[in-house]
């Protein structure tokens, strides 16, 4: 029997939607009558936007709490009067209230600090703490590096597990007694085994979560660079419970049992921590696959950190090509791939003819359990909203505008969490699905749905005449085209084959669009948080995002199947690895093109303004008249460009700027003339001290590229080093790769491994290299440079040495710097002899080392200030005590980078002014 024609008569209401079993009631009237919902009806969207506002306005401006209380009561009072007497105005005092109300969650809510008691006896002395695993990473292997050597070979390899403890008792020790003491708090502890083979450490015995330990540990503040821009450590930690940070050998740890209060979390962790040792076990089971059916040790450690949510196996080889194409996304399991889930779940309870109270109750709880299983991450959490959300408007049918659905969810989650706004991941968050939702959505209701919709049904032919012209047009057509095979064996299929062709290629236009949005929505956070103009992202991800709707149901079959059956996982894993394979392959294509991957400073505060202006002027435009929505593209446009423009360096006009940046147990010193010209001097390297940084950490990308960054730098003139080992040169390789220096200063080194291997990368990335000795004379902008060492017949050894260091005397006007590098006492009487060492300012050599700054050469520099670079709790006791006590005798002004972190002095060619903020302001 045909069915009825449905009433197609315009709503301004809502848009009327005929069930999917109505035959062609599938064409949705919202659809065909193209009336966008206009912005004064998602109230719930423009109230999230005004709470964030409140809450940035507290996080720059100080307001007094009872000031706050008073304007708040007043707007709510405003606000009923209003409803009563002046509904017109009624949205003024109503803004104000939600912007107030902003402002004082954000001034109400406690944020994380550091346990009192355990910070207070973090001080590096030995102390016996109890307490109880609450997690636990896998056993690893790892190389504590040499900072005085660059090759792998002098350095020594250990076996480590990183443990999370919560304490219970600690031991305090007065002048009176020494006992446990009960103590809250929490502490990271890596647990080492020195052992000569790191294979042997498969025979290990690892600690487990919920087990209570004792061990006798050094306790220490975590570690943090101290520069403008750069990533606290200590503040992550934080945000986790970690007050401080130990490293222990195994036979100082005793397990006194187990604690039954972390049994649940605890098993959740140990589920995930043993799906991914059999999803790893799953590259030596399928060995005799065929290549592309098998997977590889990392295709196993990327399927453990996409559907189990452990990331502990991922290391920078991994992780680089996802990171320049955009798509590190698909390596984690964020709120696409829980989405993806849900909707897996949501389409077999239809498949099974479920009812959909129980379909969207079932959805929602596999969804939280997941959740948890990959551990109850940020982005997930806010994933599990908007799916809660969204089936619960389903289930209670609902209107959903979609922009409200964002508003609501952005307000949960900013009233929970007020802080939460300046997370890098919600911002991302929210700037997506706002761009699909306010932008992407109303312009394909314009152009694309309709002819989507009109694909469909071909043989109702009683439609055509309520559709406008052209869709009419297209199902007439298309008929044409099925009706040409009438009378053939393929008359039925091509009434289905011809329309889905036309709706696939239309879908493909459809994330075309939405692809686009959001690339170019994403500019910004990109811009501010990654430094980076990936033009590959949109191809890449045009294949990504529905490669992942493949490959995620394959990956967590196969996840379930290893924890059911382990030996019948290979069969799925098969099937996952064909999708894998492909989008690692894109990534790769795409990824090892360094030409497509633009590294930039952060935008200023009025860049980001702009952008934000832009935006919005495009979600309005989107939703305006038909000749309005073309200007929507140029709206985009003009936001993308506001985010990434250029922007000027910040230093003085007037004067030299020499900046010690914070590096740890390491040297990176930044020159910039007053003309503007830029010069680095080493790029620091792994911290030494009692916590050593980790394998995958790159001083360079996280801790010098930010700061320069953070100065508005995107290209430097020259970049120096000055001897080849690891403290001074590891960070230079991120420097070359992200700053593409015209040149690269060199002294006299031996061409070990690492030194080597930095030289032929700066010949691939076109930098010239330039090799000063002892007489070099250069001028750099508006200063002058002499070269002091290494002396022109200076041979220097197999090993690099400190005395192979390029010293360096820079003059400006009147005042100079003195830049020793390592240099030790040789080097130092050698240059005795020379003219003209007489210096403003001295970067003590070696780190305030006893083998450098000797008396007869710091009487002959004859500095007035001076600059220490070392890194806190260093092992090296740098700097000692003797070289502090020398300087201060000779009335030397220091500053070290362990107590003052990055710090700036200002050479205006008269005198020496010292910035220990490097002019930055620190933000409330």
């Amino acid at each position: 029997m045909q069915a009825e024609s449905p009433d197609f008569r315009p709503s301004l209401d809502r848009p009327a939607s005929v069930s999917p079993g109505a035959g062609l009631g599938q064409i949705s009237q919202g659809q065909i009558s193209q009336s966008p919902i206009s912005l004064t009806r998602v109230p719930l969207f423009h109230a999230a936007w005004l709470f964030a506002a409140g809450i940035t306005l507290n996080h720059w401006v100080w307001l007094r709490p009872g000031l706050l209380l008073v304007a708040l009561l007043l707007a709510a009072t405003l606000c009923s009067l209003s409803a009563f007497h002046a509904q017109r105005i009624v949205w003024l005092p109503l803004a104000a209230l939600w912007l107030l109300l902003g402002a004082w969650c954000a001034q109400m809510e406690l944020r994380p600090a550091p346990a009192p008691a355990l910070a207070a006896m973090s001080n590096g002395l030995l102390r016996t703490v109890e307490g109880t695993v609450v997690d636990a990473g896998p056993i690893r292997s790892e190389t504590e590096l040499n900072l005085d050597q660059p090759n792998a070979a002098a350095d020594q390899q250990h076996t480590s597990q990183r443990l999370d403890l919560r304490v219970s008792t600690l031991e305090a020790v007065t002048d009176d007694s020494d006992a446990q003491a009960p103590t809250a708090g929490g502490i990271r502890l890596t647990i080492r085994w020195p052992l000569p083979d790191a294979s042997a450490s498969l025979a290990l015995r690892p600690f487990r979560c919920g087990e209570r330990l004792r061990a006798v540990v050094r306790l220490l503040e975590p570690e943090t660079f101290h520069d403008p821009g750069v990533w606290s450590r200590e503040d992550s930690l934080l945000d986790q419970g970690i007050t401080s940070i130990a490293t222990v050998s195994f036979d100082q740890v005793e397990v006194l049992g187990r604690s039954p209060a972390s049994f649940l979390f605890c098993r959740i962790s140990g589920w995930q921590h043993a799906s991914t040792t059999r999803l790893l076990a799953l590259p030596s089971a399928m060995r005799r696959m065929p290549a592309p059916l098998r997977l590889s040790t990392e295709d196993a450690v990327m399927l453990a950190a996409m559907v189990a949510g452990d990331r502990t196996y991922l290391n920078n080889s991994l992780r680089v090509g996802f990171e320049r194409t955009g798509s590190f996304h698909m390596l984690v399991v964020s709120g696409f791939h829980l989405a993806i889930v849900a909707a897996c779940v949501l389409w077999l309870t239809r498949r099974l003819r479920i009812p959909r109270v129980s379909a969207t109750i079932l959805t929602l709880g596999f969804s939280f359990a997941y959740a948890l299983f990959t551990g109850f991450a940020t982005p997930v959490q806010r994933s599990l909203w908007m799916i809660t959300l969204y089936l619960i408007a389903r289930l209670v049918y609902r209107e959903r505008s979609p922009l409200n659905t964002v508003g609501f969810a952005a307000l949960c989650l900013l009233a929970v969490s007020p802080r939460s706004l300046f997370d890098a991941s919600l911002q991302m968050t929210l700037l997506a699905v706002i761009a699909i939702a306010g932008i992407a959505a109303p312009l394909l209701e314009d152009n694309i749905h309709p002819y989507i919709a009109a694909t469909r049904n071909l043989r109702l032919t009683a439609v055509d005449a309520k559709l406008p012209p052209k869709q009419a047009q297209l199902r007439e057509t298309l008929r044409t085209f099925a009706l040409a095979f009438e009378s053939t064996p393929l008359e039925r299929g091509a009434w289905r084959f011809i329309p889905f062709t036309v709706r696939f290629f239309l879908r493909v236009l459809e994330l075309l669009v939405v692809s686009c949005v959001v690339e170019l929505a994403m500019t910004l956070p990109m811009a501010l948080y990654f430094h980076r103009i990936t033009i590959f992202a949109l191809p890449v991800n045009l294949f990504i995002l529905p490669l992942l709707a493949i490959l995620m149901p394959a990956a967590l079959i196969t996840l379930i199947t290893t924890l059911v059956w382990p030996a019948a996982a290979i069969v799925p894993a098969m099937f996952a690895a064909l999708p894998l394979h492909f989008g690692v392959w894109l990534v790769h294509l795409f990824g090892s093109r360094a030409v497509g991957d633009f590294r930039i400073p952060a935008p200023l505060l009025c860049q980001s303004a702009l952008f934000c202006a832009f935006l919005a002027a495009a979600i309005v435009l989107a939703r305006g008249t038909r000749w309005q929505r073309p200007a929507t593209w140029a709206a985009l446009l003009l936001a993308a460009l506001a985010a990434v423009a250029p922007r000027p360096i910040q230093h003085p006009r007037d004067a030299l700027l020499f900046e010690a940046i914070d590096v740890g147990q390491g040297d990176s010193l930044l020159l910039i003339t007053p003309d503007g010209k830029t010069l680095l001097i080493d790029g620091g390297g792994f911290g030494g001290g009692a916590h050593q940084a980790p394998q995958d950490f790159d001083i360079g990308e996280e801790v010098v590229s930010e700061a320069l960054w953070s100065r508005g730098i995107r290209h430097l003139d020259a970049v120096a080093l000055t001897h080849a080992h690891s403290d001074h040169m590891g960070g230079l390789p991120a420097v070359l790769r992200n700053f593409h220096p015209a040149e690269l200063w060199v002294g006299n080194n031996p061409l070990v491994g690492a030194y080597n291997d930095l030289l032929i990368q700066a010949v691939g990335l076109h930098v010239q290299i330039r090799s000063l000795r002892a007489g070099d004379t250069l001028s750099f902008g508006d200063s002058k440079i002499a070269v002091l060492a290494p002396l022109r017949d200076y041979q220097p050894g197999a090993e690099p040495s400190n005395n192979d260091s390029l010293v360096m005397h820079l003059a400006y006007g009147a005042t100079s710097v003195m830049l020793e590098g390592d240099a030790e006492a040789p080097i130092e009487d050698a240059m005795l002899a020379e003219p003209g060492l007489e210096s403003t300012l001295l970067k003590v050599g070696h780190h305030g080392s006893l083998t450098s700054t000797r008396p007869e050469f710091l009487a002959r520099v004859a500095p007035r200030w001076a600059m220490i670079s070392c890194g806190l709790h260093n092992r090296y006791g740098h700097p000692r005590q003797e070289v502090l006590e020398a300087l201060q005798a000779a009335q030397v002004r220091t500053f070290s980078t362990d107590i003052n972190g990055a710090t700036c002095f200002r050479l205006d060619g008269k005198a020496v002014t010292p910035d220990p903020y490097c002019g930055w302001q620190k933000s409330p």
